[in-house]
């Protein structure tokens, strides 16, 4: 089973995305762009939305 949880910047930009991960994996931290600051930053998982 996968879950779909959404991952806000930690530069502060407000800017979101969605992505896939696991169930019993740990909480996601990803390095995405953030077009905002135009670089790639920390993303990390703020809730879960919805099993997949």
């Amino acid at each position: 089973r996968t879950l779909l949880v959404r991952m806000v910047s930690q530069a502060g930009t407000g800017i979101t995305f969605n992505a896939r991960r696991g169930r019993l994996r740990e909480k996601l931290t990803l390095l995405h762009y953030d077009p905002v600051v135009k670089k790639k930053v920390l993303f990390v998982e703020q809730k879960k939305i919805r099993s997949l």
